[in-house]
């Protein structure tokens, strides 16, 4: 699989600053792991019917996976 795009919805504002930077370098590991997938594996089904969770400190910020984006389309508080 090539690099993902990660995407940010506005929501992600009502978040503190640190929280949204710890937010973006788990993104950016999460991509860079990605990578590894081979294209041909199951798991990228799951991937794109899925509606994902990243909790960071108390914070979720949910995501979807669209073949090559990964998108930040809700927050949750603590």
């Amino acid at each position: 699989m090539t690099r993902c795009v990660i995407e940010f919805a506005q929501a992600i504002d009502a978040a503190p600053y640190d929280v949204r930077d710890d937010l973006r370098a788990q993104m950016e590991e999460l991509a860079d792991e990605l990578e590894q997938v081979p294209s041909d594996n199951p798991f990228w089904d799951s991937m794109r019917v899925s509606r994902l969770c990243l909790v960071v400190r108390g914070w979720s910020f949910y995501y979807t996976f669209d073949g090559e984006t990964l998108r930040v389309t809700d927050v949750r508080g603590k």
